[in-house]
C-alpha cells in the first residue's frame, strides 16, 4: 500500500475507533479519512460488538494482526480492517513470492528461471514471424515492444474484451474466411501460449525437486486467509509468531472486515471459520504433474485438506506476454 493510501486508510480507521466509542469526530481525522467509510464500518462493529468497553486503534507497529482492537470483558478481538475497490479478499501477488518468502528453499525464482531457460528470445522469435506490423511497432530497441506487438496481434484477431485470446485464435483458424494476415497472428499466439505453458510445466518440475519450509508454507497460508493479500503486508507480518496467530484464530479473536470503498457497504470474514477442521501436519506446496496451478495441502494421510489454490498467471495482454504474477484463492471461501 503507498504512502499516500497509507495516510487516508490510517485516519479511516482512527475515525472508526472513535465513532464505535460513541466520541465525537475529530476535525482532522475526518478531513484525512474517509468518513462515510467510518461511519459504515463503526455501525458495523457496534451490531457485531454490543458488549463492547471500548475500541481502540493499534496504532503504526505490525506487531500484531488487526487494525483495531475490540475490549469486552471477554477479552479482545482483532480486527483488520480493508478499505476495497470491488469485493472478494483474493490475492494478486508477485511472481516470485513463493520463492522470495521462503517457501522453497534455494530455489530460482520464477523471473530468474525464465531468463535462464530462454524464454524471452524464444518468445520474440515467435513474434517476429508476424510480417504486417504497423511502422510504429517495427523498433524492437525499447522496453514496450513486446507488449505493443502482442497488443497488435490482438487487434488482429479481433479478440472482444473479456474474451479469452487462444479461444479467439481457434476461432479464427477454424473461419474459411480468414484472412492468411489472421491466420498467421492466430497460429503466433497458439504457439505463445504453448510455449509459456511448457516454461510454467519446466518451472514447476524445478519446484518440485526443492525442498521447502513446512513453517514458511503455513505461515504463508495463515495470513492469507487472514487478508494479508500484498507483498507489503506479507512482508510487515511474516516474521511474526504463527503460534500467536493460530491462537488468536482458535479462540475467535481475529475478524477481517471488507469495507468497499464505491458503495460503502461492509462484510465480514471469519478466518477461523475458514480454517476449521484442520490439522496442520505435513503442510506443504503440492504441485502436479499436468496444469499451471499449485495448491498449499496440510493434514495427515487421509485428511488432506487444499487451504490454498495458487495460479500462475500473465495478468495483460496474454499468457506469456506481460506482468507475470500469482493469483491466491482460498477454495472454501
Amino acid at each position: 500500500m503507498g504512502k499516500h493510501e497509507r495516510g487516508w486508510v490510517e485516519a479511516t480507521e482512527k475515525l472508526t475507533a472513535r465513532l464505535a466509542n460513541g466520541e465525537e469526530p475529530d476535525e482532522d481525522l475526518e478531513e484525512r479519512g474517509r468518513p462515510d467509510l467510518a461511519e459504515a464500518l463503526a455501525e458495523r462493529i457496534e451490531a457485531d460488538f454490543p458488549d463492547r468497553t471500548a475500541v481502540r486503534h493499534a496504532g503504526n507497529s505490525y506487531d500484531s494482526l488487526g487494525d483495531l482492537i475490540v475490549e469486552s470483558n471477554g477479552g479482545e478481538t482483532f480486527l483488520e480492517a480493508k478499505f476495497v475497490a470491488s469485493g472478494g479478499t483474493r490475492a494478486n501477488l508477485g511472481q516470485d513470492t513463493l520463492t522470495e518468502f521462503g517457501l522453497f528453499r534455494d530455489a530460482t525464482a520464477w523471473s530468474d528461471f525464465r531468463e535462464e531457460i530462454g524464454f524471452p528470445e524464444d518468445r520474440q522469435a515467435l513474434l517476429q514471424r508476424f510480417d504486417d506490423y504497423p511502422d510504429d511497432v517495427r523498433d524492437w530497441s525499447y522496453k514496450s515492444a513486446v507488449y505493443d506487438r502482442a497488443k497488435h496481434l490482438k487487434n488482429v484477431l479481433d479478440v472482444s474484451r473479456g474474451q479469452n485470446t487462444g479461444s479467439r485464435a481457434d476461432e479464427v483458424l477454424a473461419d474459411p474466411e480468414s484472412t492468411e494476415a489472421e491466420r498467421e497472428a492466430a497460429r503466433i499466439v497458439n504457439e505463445i501460449l504453448e510455449l509459456d505453458r511448457d516454461e510454467k510445466l519446466a518451472y514447476f518440475d524445478h519446484l518440485r525437486a526443492a525442498e521447502q519450509d513446512p513453517r514458511a508454507v503455513e505461515t504463508f497460508a495463515h495470513l492469507i486467509v487472514c487478508g494479508y493479500h500484498t507483498a507489503d503486508a506479507l512482508r510487515e507480518h511474516f516474521d511474526a509468531d504463527l503460534n500467536e496467530i493460530k491462537r488468536l484464530l482458535e479462540t475467535d479473536s481475529y475478524r477481517l472486515y471488507e469495507v468497499n470503498r464505491n458503495s460503502g457497504t461492509v462484510s465480514v470474514e471469519n478466518p477461523s471459520e475458514l480454517l476449521a477442521g484442520f490439522e496442520w501436519q505435513d503442510t506443504r506446496v503440492e504441485i502436479p504433474e499436468d496444469g499451471t496451478s499449485v495448491s498449499v495441502v496440510t493434514g495427515p494421510p487421509g485428511n488432506r485438506r487444499r487451504v490454498l489454490n495458487i495460479a500462475y498467471n500473465w495478468k495483460n495482454k496474454f499468457q506469456g506476454i506481460q506482468t507475470p504474477s500469482m493469483n491466491v484463492f482460498v477454495p472454501e471461501a
